[in-house]
């Protein structure tokens, strides 16, 4: 069973039946809501298993249950339908060529072993994952540690490294986006336009979930970032590798620089803008800060503009100085945007790090 849900080949549907905390905190990336219980159940029913055992905390649970069955099953039908699983439930799904669901809990317990029995009762094809959602996080040190074949895009503020990845994306390069991931640009300016972000758990989750799909063998194209992206962190194995990765510096002209900053950051809220300068008035200087303030208020954003330029030219200077490997850097000075830019990273890339392992070595971890 483990290995027919690990295998990409089989294209199950993630299903997770904790409660909605549990999943809002954080859950296989791409799995659909179901729980079994609410918050409140959930706490009741470990309180039970604790004070009195698992017999009377599994009467209790169905208790809870029982009344729901008739709208958990509507739900699965209704589910099942629009995500494009059909009835005809099997026990055995290996070689399967169609959908099913891929439940799973928090431990692969009673509450996957329940959903497990109400959708073989509904009809459609399902695995239960074993050791659930706790189990599929423990590939995570493993991932971390694979020795991927980083290549770093880097360069100041302005430089247009988020639209490079998206460029090499685009022609078929392997990309690891963190801010995508991380729903934030990196700077104090970096929630601007940006949703929520996930929490630290979520945000593992979804990093293991994109790392797990990649071939450790090929160039991985990453945007240099802090070790912290707003609220979340890059964990720790994974920032050492990188920082220690080869290393493309884009040197552009202050012209292309400030006429990224503006395009990008130019219909943003006033407001907004105003509290992000804020948060780094002591860092950049309560005069230099006042001044950014004020050519806000006059609606000039390009004056604005330089001065956050100023002080994250510094930042960055001295984060570059701290890399640790210099051999590592190679200088780009150009202007170069799309198809110009991508095929000069890809071939310096080819020229500078050739990759001398095997690239038909798929990542290790399932």
């Amino acid at each position: 069973m483990a290995s027919a849900i690990q295998d990409p080949a089989h294209d199950g549907l993630w299903l997770d039946v904790r409660s909605p905390a549990e999943y809002a905190q954080g859950h296989i990336p791409g799995a659909y809501s179901l729980p079994l219980f609410t918050v409140n159940e959930r706490h009741q029913v470990g309180h039970c298993f604790k004070e009195r055992g698992p017999k009377e905390a599994l009467d209790l649970a169905w208790l809870y249950v029982g009344p729901k069955v008739p709208n958990l099953l509507k739900a699965i039908h209704t589910l099942s339908a629009k995500v494009g699983i059909e009835p005809g439930a099997k026990e055995d799904l290996a070689g399967l060529g169609r959908r099913f669901w891929k439940v799973y809990c928090w431990r692969g317990g009673q509450r996957s072993l329940g959903m497990e029995m109400l959708i073989k009762q509904a009809d459609y094809p399902v695995l239960r994952y074993p050791g659930g959602y706790k189990a599929w996080r423990q590939r995570m040190e493993p991932l971390w540690a694979v020795p991927w074949n980083w290549r770093v895009v880097g360069g100041s503020t302005g430089s247009g490294k988020t639209a490079v990845l998206r460029q090499l994306q685009e022609v078929g390069e392997q990309v690891l986006d963190l801010e995508g991931l991380a729903s934030h640009l990196g700077s104090a300016f970096g929630d601007l336009g940006q949703g929520p972000q996930p929490s630290q758990e979520h945000f593992m989750n979804l990093l293991a979930d994109e790392l797990g799909r990649m071939n450790s063998g090929l160039p991985i194209w990453v945007e240099s970032e802090s070790r912290q992206i707003g609220k979340v962190h890059i964990p720790s194995p994974l920032y050492e590798s990188m920082h220690k990765a080869p290393y493309f510096r884009m040197l552009r002209s202050s012209n292309f620089r400030m006429q990224h900053l503006l395009k990008s950051y130019g219909q943003e809220d006033i407001e907004g803008l105003r509290w992000a300068f804020l948060k780094i008035e002591r860092k950049m200087g309560p005069q230099n800060c006042r001044q950014a303030l004020d050519f806000l208020d006059q609606g000039d954003l390009k004056s604005a503009a330089k001065l956050a330029l100023l002080y994250y030219d510094q930042t960055y200077q001295h984060a570059f100085l701290q890399r640790p490997c210099s051999q590592c850097v190679v200088d780009l000075q150009t202007d170069a945007e799309g198809s110009r830019l991508v095929n000069l990273l890809r071939k310096t890339s080819a020229r500078v790090f050739p990759i001398l392992s095997d690239s038909s070595v798929e990542n290790p971890v399932p």
